[in-house]
């Protein structure tokens, strides 16, 4: 072995260490032995001998060396360098596939308390970097419980400051906020101490968390951005927020308890009692209600809304539904609804003077009504009073939770008959996602106010709008017996939204009827559209054929365009027989004015009727949806004049 009489004796130590460590490990350890000692003030002698044991995988002497190196030379860029690797290391604990990172968290966990909090707490004094920084705080209150009460409300401070001033300080989901929200506050809640934070700052970060993860969840219009890792249940992360702030704002624990054998109906009892109890006017107790109902209320809302649109079976399209007015048939017996007892034990229902029958599509989605009643006795509750209603105000302009608020306020307002509110939301919308919602709903709303004339201008827009990848099928719980307000989800589908539009133009046409008499073009028009849904709507017909009977005639003209539903031709033939009565039919426009019988010379057009009606029947199995849809898109002038 050459000898560089150039080096240093220390260096040439090390230099041999290295040299025999390939070959001979155990001299090369002698070496370094030997060099520490003889130079116990050398860093780089120091920092080789901890070297050579990380590489052969000796934890516990290279742990004893980095020890040394933390008490005598702290300044030195390369152990900075090496600190930095074993942080990053512990951030990453859980990833194995890392050689270098598995060793020097196994490494540090050989490393004294004394020196691993030194460690810490210097790395992120010395971090110039705001973001690492605080990540490192959170690493030593992780590894330290003891430290978080002196460094908790510190590190709070310094990522409140860091949010405000950073370049995504007004985006509510940002990394300060979530290192805030998702890392630090559950650390905190962890301790059974109290920790030292100001009702003010507890205030803060109470609206801080609600508003990251309300969010996060997609809950608002503010903008979202992608973050890794994600955040895994929301909800419960959030409800743990609101029992740690509640414990150190001395709110009823009953209230802040959304984690232990609790369910919605339950709570609201809770709620129930805490309104019961609680003092008039006083302030305090406002705050705890206010936010307590307040979360309460923003959980079901969203579990509301998730289910207007339940997932579907593999394979299958997703269906949304929409609640809207649906109709009633006093000749029907009434629907079995449920006892009033048994209605509030399940539904914390609030009294009201009429509460509308509710139909969904399927027994087993009766959980969106049962959703939707939860989220109407909440939206009660939070309006009850002009002090709670007035902070809740506040609150939402604060959250910015109108735009996701504005379905349900239409909900809201439809069970509550307020169709001029509801008017007021719907002409607000201009999301185009949203425009057949909308058209449905102030269709709607017009056919409840006996505004017919009005009707048809949103059903026309609406029709461009129905979906084409979902047909579905028609409904069947559209009408339900007795003279209550019908409310129905609706499912948002081409047969059943095409289904419900053309009941409310039925039903428009034929109170029109009943307002001006008896008027031909209106009885075609029901003619028309009764064939959808046939035979749920054929108790239509035979008060108009009797009315046909009665005025001895019947003209016609779309005649040939849109009736094809057999029972209705063969009821329309058999009053043109001599059975029937004898009726004159005017339903061949080429033929004039000239009014046809059974009888007299003109056989030629008897024939040619009989001819029409068997064309008619021979179209019988035509598509409905596409015949209805070109009817009303084709004729709106014609159904505009029954409708005025």
């Amino acid at each position: 072995m050459e000898i560089d009489l150039e080096i240093s004796d220390e260096d040439y130590v090390v230099e041999s260490a290295k040299n025999t460590l390939k070959v001979n490990p155990i001299s090369a350890k002698a070496w370094m032995i030997t060099a520490r000692t003889l130079y116990p003030n050398n860093f780089g002698v120091q920092f080789e001998a901890y070297s050579i044991e990380k590489e052969a995988g000796h934890v516990k002497e290279a742990a004893k060396y980095f020890s040394d190196l933390i008490g005598k030379f702290q300044q030195q860029a390369e152990l900075w360098k090496e600190i930095e690797k074993i942080t990053v290391a512990l951030r990453a604990e859980t990833d194995t596939t890392d050689s270098e990172k598995h060793f020097l968290c196994e490494m540090f966990k050989h490393i004294s308390s004394d020196v691993q909090h030194k460690l810490l707490l210097f790395t992120a004094d010395h971090c110039e970097d705001t973001m690492e920084h605080c990540r490192l705080l959170l690493l030593l209150l992780q590894r330290f419980p003891t430290a978080i009460s002196s460094y908790g409300p510190r590190l709070v401070d310094t990522l409140i400051s860091a949010e405000k001033h950073s370049v995504d300080g007004h985006y509510p989901v940002n990394s300060y906020r979530k290192l805030l929200v998702c890392d630090l506050l559950p650390l905190l809640a962890s301790e059974k101490v109290k920790i030292d934070l100001s009702s003010k700052l507890l205030y803060k970060l109470l609206h801080k968390s609600i508003e990251f993860y309300l969010c996060y969840l997609g809950l608002s219009t503010m903008n979202v951005q992608e973050m890794e890792p994600k955040v895994e249940d929301p909800w419960t992360r959030l409800f743990g927020i609101i029992e740690f702030i509640g414990k150190q704002l001395n709110w009823e624990p009953y209230l802040t308890n959304f984690t232990t054998n609790w369910s919605k109906e339950s709570y609201w009892q809770n709620i129930i009692s805490f309104c019961q109890s609680k003092s008039k006017n006083n302030t305090l107790e406002d705050k705890q209600l206010l936010f307590c109902l307040a979360i309460f209320f923003l959980y079901c809302l969203y579990e509301y809304n998730a289910s207007l649109t339940p997932e579907s079976s593999p394979g299958q399209i997703c269906i949304s539904y929409l609640l809207v007015e649906a109709f009633t048939d006093p000749s029907l017996p009434n629907p079995v609804t449920e006892p009033k007892s048994k209605k509030r034990k399940s539904d914390g229902d609030i009294v009201h003077n009429t509460v509308p029958y509710i139909t969904v599509e399927k027994p087993d989605l009766k959980y969106i009504h049962s959703n939707f009643l939860v989220c109407v006795n909440c939206w009660d509750l939070l309006n009850s009073s002009e002090n709670i209603q007035r902070e809740f105000i506040k609150m939402n302009t604060h959250l910015k939770l109108d735009p996701w608020l504005s379905g349900f306020v239409i909900d809201y307002a439809l069970f509550k008959g307020l169709y001029d509110e509801a008017l007021m939301f719907l002409q607000k919308i201009s999301d185009p996602s949203l425009l057949l919602y909308r058209h449905l709903r102030i269709a709607s709303i017009l056919y409840m106010k006996k505004n017919y004339s009005s009707c048809l201008e949103p059903i026309l827009l609406a029709l461009p709008l129905l979906p084409t990848n979902n047909v579905g099928s028609l409904s069947n719980n559209l009408i339900v017996g007795g003279t209550q307000k019908h409310l129905h989800y609706l499912p948002l589908t081409r047969l059943a939204i095409l289904q419900y539009l053309v009941k409310i133009l039925i039903r428009c046409i034929k109170d029109n009827i009943i307002k001006h008499g008896y008027n031909e073009l209106s009885i075609g028009h029901i003619f028309t559209l009764v064939q959808l849904d046939w035979p749920q709507e054929e108790d239509f017909i035979p008060p108009l054929l009797e009315q046909i009977q009665q005025h001895r005639s019947f003209q016609y003209h779309n005649f040939q365009s849109y009736i094809i539903n057999v029972d209705i031709l063969e009821e329309i033939t058999y009053l043109w027989t001599s059975q029937g009565g004898q009726i004159h039919l005017d339903i061949l426009p080429h033929l004039g004015q000239r009014r046809i019988g059974t009888r007299g010379s003109d056989k030629g057009i008897k024939e040619e009727i009989k001819q029409a009606i068997r064309r008619q029947i021979m179209r019988s199995n035509e598509k409905l949806d596409e015949l209805l849809i070109n009817f009303i898109q084709n004729e709106r002038t014609h159904i505009l004049q029954c409708l005025v």
